[in-house]
């Protein structure tokens, strides 16, 4: 004999799919899933009596389902956000920046790894004119300079001093202020780029040019609200552990989400992912005591 009692605590799979068709995909851990109902009624007034109601008609206006999704996949968050997902490969990369100081130089891609950071400056010609706080790059080596003393450069490049000493080139004077490239204390790597600390003393306020190359990870990009709110079938493949583990299932035909309410990039706990969807009429499902909406089996 059945019994009259059953209880459910439920827990399992879901997959969601295009209503038109395609693969149903496992969406990864779910909080929670449920069926939301809103209830609409009508009511007659006693106007006989004088009070109370003399009849009344009540029906369901309007079913929602919530899940909440722990999966923050590109998947989930490209469908939430009604976006468009695309793999990002590895690339190695060079490109000029401005840095400031206290501020971030954003690159390409996503992580960057194998980062080198040079100073972008002109290269040394032969017979030009210099102003002092020129600062310069010889056309081999790795140090730059700075122009000490004003003045007109030589036809030939000199012997470059690498001690931090000067260097006489025909009339001007050049002082040697080390490396042209950063030294790994000099700037910190982000998952977005580059951030120059508010303390570097070869970064200028006003901003100095720089080259950077780079490495980007392997990863995905998603391009979001990019596309109008889609139809999706909604499967629940479960079990209900307050009857031994005993199968459940609920197929939703045709679900249409909601933007959601919030997304948390920081938090003090694990991110959830809150949809609510509609379930709409199915006009393929039709018959006798056949429903449009969804269907729900179980062993009880």
């Amino acid at each position: 004999m059945a019994s009259s009692q059953v209880s459910l605590i439920g827990a399992g799979r879901i997959f969601i799919g295009l209503r038109g068709g395609g693969k149903l995909r496992f969406v990864g851990q779910c909080k929670e899933y449920k069926l939301d109902f809103t209830e609409e009624t009508k009511e007659l007034k006693d106007y006989v009596n004088g009070g109370g109601v003399a009849d009344s008609v009540s029906f369901i206006s309007k079913v929602e389902t919530t899940i909440t999704f722990a999966s923050l996949s590109v998947k989930n968050l490209a469908m939430a956000l009604r976006g468009v997902d695309s793999a990002l490969a590895s690339q190695t990369l060079t490109s000029s920046h401005t840095a400031y100081p206290g501020g971030l130089i954003q690159l390409a891609g996503v992580g960057p790894t194998a980062v080198t950071i040079q100073l972008a400056l002109d290269t040394w010609t032969a017979s030009t004119a210099y102003t002092v706080g020129q600062l310069i790059k010889p056309a081999a080596g790795t140090h730059y300079y700075e122009c000490k003393t004003a003045g007109t450069s030589g036809a030939v490049a000199p012997t470059w001093k690498t001690d931090g000493s000067d260097t006489s080139d025909g009339t001007a004077v050049w002082t040697d202020k080390g490396l042209r490239t950063l030294a790994v204390n000099e700037y910190e790597i982000t998952s977005a780029g580059i951030f120059i600390p508010d303390t570097s003393s070869r970064i200028s306020e006003a901003g100095t040019s720089i080259e950077v190359g780079y490495t980007t990870t392997e990863g995905a990009n998603i391009e979001a609200l990019v596309k109008a709110g889609e139809e999706y079938q909604v499967v629940f493949a479960g079990k209900n552990f307050a009857r031994s583990g005993k199968p459940l299932s609920v197929d939703m035909y045709r679900v249409k989400f909601s933007a959601p309410k919030d997304l948390a990039f920081i938090g003090e706990d694990f991110a959830t992912l809150t949809l609510t969807g509609s379930l709409l009429s199915d006009d393929t499902k039709s018959g006798q005591d056949i429903s449009a909406y969804c269907n729900i089996k179980m062993v009880a």
